[in-house]
């Protein structure tokens, strides 16, 4: 019995997969991640990385056939899928697959944005070839987890073109042979690395994934030619924990990986979500800043004799910035995150900024903080233990974050997000419009339409 083409196995399920055999939770769930992710893209779209692409891209003059993201403006295909992708993923606010800390919908999304609005895609054909995209990108993210993302690879970047490649080609209905052939071409343009957090380029993983995967697609429709196996080839070289079946476990299980995709309370890494709702807790009951003391004396920074934080290893390695020097370095600083939850009692896109970043009140706490880390903690808890010169030392033990999946976030959170990132860019009555459309896309006759809608008016 000769060897299971695993990719194969996948396009070919996936090929034969109707808008009828998706479960109805699963539909639901691919809404509020097309909901939350159009929240990030159009929150973020005239910040840092996609201001500066599209004032790099306008430059080439190609077509204006397709809408971006919170602008008037149009561009090429091409470079709105890329422009959007990289506002999609600026914050680092978009959903997480915490299986594989994958943001598995922005590079679908983008990708399907502008094809579904160019090519007039109907809502059901738009909804399955968007989880399509999201289950195979989660699908090749847990076959080559945990020591793909340990090594120092972006999984999010490094499976972004698979995603995209096969919500693509879903929408262009590929026979399974075709399909095989995106996912292939696929496995020689899929990159990332996490030496590019904090930086511009690392949301240019998610843009160039999703251009990765209308190429592939385009080019398997065309005839052009894959090897089999291509994922498993591709995983041999990145993964030292290779599980090979992982890659089309949906075909034997009729388990959806999208089920399993969680959405922030936080523009910042998840792995610092634990703290920052400890911190929250702790402002909360110390009435930080906001009351006085029984010495009369506001509680301020200056009245912490220490701020001692342990948590998951995870969270260390990956965001132990100490002192960010950016709005995009803050996402990965678990001390920027502890002390604007301890100052503000909050922590959003206002304090994850450039100007957030530089707060000198910010910076004076960050330096106070120390960190020890326990394998006994769960990536979603932390402990955080602060001490008021002359007073007890106070506790806050978070056992799993807003936004895990033992706490999600519900619709109403969900919805009042989405406004607050989008009605700043496209007016309150157009956001609300947009979400409650979303919420009812299956009523969408053309994709084009409700597209059109994500930019000004």
């Amino acid at each position: 019995m000769g060897q299971v083409d695993h990719t194969f196995k996948l396009a070919n399920y996936l090929a034969n997969l109707t808008y009828d055999d998706l479960p109805p939770q699963v539909i639901d769930q691919a809404k509020k991640s097309i909901l939350n992710s159009l929240g990030c893209g159009i929150g973020y779209c005239l910040h840092g990385p996609a201001e500066k692409a599209f004032s790099i891209i306008q430059e080439d003059g190609n077509g204006t056939t397709a809408t971006l993201l919170g602008r008037r403006q149009r561009a090429s295909i091409d470079n709105a899928v890329l422009i959007n992708g990289i506002a999609l993923t600026t914050a680092d606010y978009d959903d997480t697959h915490l299986k594989t800390v994958i943001h598995p919908a922005g590079t679908s999304l983008a990708a399907l944005l502008s094809w579904g609005e160019a090519y007039h895609m109907s809502n059901r054909d738009f909804i399955l070839a968007f989880v399509c995209g999201v289950e195979t990108q989660c699908a090749v993210g847990n076959a080559i987890s945990p020591s793909h993302y340990a090594q120092g690879w972006h999984v999010t970047g490094t499976t972004g073109s698979f995603g995209a490649a096969a919500a693509i080609s879903k929408a262009r209905k590929l026979d399974p042979y075709q399909f095989a052939a995106a996912l292939g071409h696929s496995a020689s343009m899929a990159s990332g690395i996490r030496a590019m957090f904090g930086v511009d380029t690392k949301t240019l993983h998610m843009g160039r994934g999703a251009q990765n995967g209308i190429l592939a697609a385009r080019l398997a429709a065309g005839g052009f030619q894959s090897c089999p196996s291509a994922i498993e080839a591709w995983a041999q070289l990145v993964s030292t924990t290779i599980h090979v079946e992982s890659i089309s476990s949906l075909v034997e299980t009729g388990t959806y990986e999208m089920l399993e995709n969680t959405f922030k309370p936080y523009p910042c890494g998840i792995v610092i979500h634990p703290l920052i709702d400890a911190a929250v807790e702790a402002h909360s009951t110390l009435r930080w800043g906001s009351v006085q003391d029984q010495s009369h004396s506001t509680i301020t920074v200056r009245d912490i004799e220490s701020i001692e934080a342990t948590v998951n290893p995870q969270c260390v390695r990956l965001c132990s910035v100490r002192h960010p020097k950016t709005g995009l370095e803050t996402i990965f600083s678990l001390y920027h995150g502890i002390a604007v939850g301890l100052l503000y009692g909050c922590a959003g896109p206002d304090q994850f900024s450039d100007e957030g970043c530089n707060d000198p009140l910010v910076n004076e706490l960050r330096d106070q903080i120390k960190v020890q880390t326990s394998s006994d903690l769960a990536d979603d808890a932390a402990i955080l233990m602060v001490k008021l010169i002359g007073k007890e030392e106070q506790v806050f033990h978070v056992e799993h974050a807003t936004g895990s999946l033992a706490r999600p976030m519900d619709i109403e959170q969900l919805e009042r997000k989405f406004i607050a990132l989008s009605s700043g860019i496209l007016g309150r009555q157009r956001a609300t419009e947009i979400m409650e459309e979303c919420w009812n896309l299956e009523r969408v006759a053309d994709m084009a339409d409700f597209v059109g809608k994500l930019a000004p008016s």
